[in-house]
């Protein structure tokens, strides 16, 4: 089973810390509306991607759970320079299809989170079905956003200002430079998990970056530049 976990930034420069950091403009940023948004490295690369919410002052993270000290990791070289501080308290938690009243709704799906225990996780299906590949620890800091779609579900933001790897990012908008793309396949016969190659007649070696029971989301070359 695939869960996400949760990491909170606190501190009265919350959200002002993480625009530097993250795809998503925290100016818009509410307690009960999940943004989606990506943390990205200075060649643009996605660390992590999932969604935020929260206030100015508490920022609350959602990403796959194997990547949680991958990101204490990167934003800790930065974050010892904010007024803000990591939660201790990391919860695991199942995504659901819809969110229940009064809980924080995941955009731009409509989906809902609670606590692993209390659900059984809908991760792999929801993500592979709607083509929203959740990065995990094995395909950490190799795609661009638009190679993951991110950009098409409203994961970056091209107004905000400047983040960590933002230049890169723009520029690939701008020029049509991406000739990788994520897309959705019959799952292979041979075993396959995140972050393996797999052959595509028409597109050659791609990589597994999500997993259903009879699907996959791979990363891979467009078939005219394949």
């Amino acid at each position: 089973m695939q869960y996400l976990a949760s990491l909170t930034v606190s501190g009265i420069d919350a959200a002002k810390f993480l625009q530097g950091y993250v795809t998503s403009d925290l100016d818009t940023i509410q307690p009960k509306h999940g943004l989606p948004t990506a943390l990205t490295e200075i060649k643009g690369r996605v660390i992590a991607n999932g969604w935020c919410y929260g206030t100015s002052t508490q920022v609350t993270l959602v990403f796959h759970e194997s990547l949680v000290e991958t990101i204490r990791n990167h934003l800790g070289r930065y974050i010892a320079f904010a007024k803000s501080e990591f939660s201790n308290e990391i919860t695991e938690l199942s995504l659901t299809d819809t969110a229940s009243d009064g809980d924080v709704v995941l955009a731009p799906f409509g989906w809902g989170v609670v606590p692993a225990t209390s659900a059984d996780s809908q991760l792999n299906h929801l993500t592979v079905t709607n083509e929203f590949p959740i990065i995990q620890v094995d395909t950490s800091g190799l795609f661009l956003p638009q190679m993951l779609n991110l950009t098409q579900h409203g994961a970056v933001s091209f107004t905000k200002g400047c983040y960590l790897g933002q230049e890169i990012v723009a520029r690939a908008e701008h020029r049509g430079q991406v000739k990788r793309r994520v897309f959705r396949a019959d799952r292979p016969t041979e075993q396959v998990a995140v972050g393996a190659n797999v052959n595509i007649s028409d597109r050659g070696k791609c990589m597994v970056v999500g997993l259903d029971k009879d699907q996959v989301l791979l990363v891979g070359r467009l078939p005219e530049f394949a």
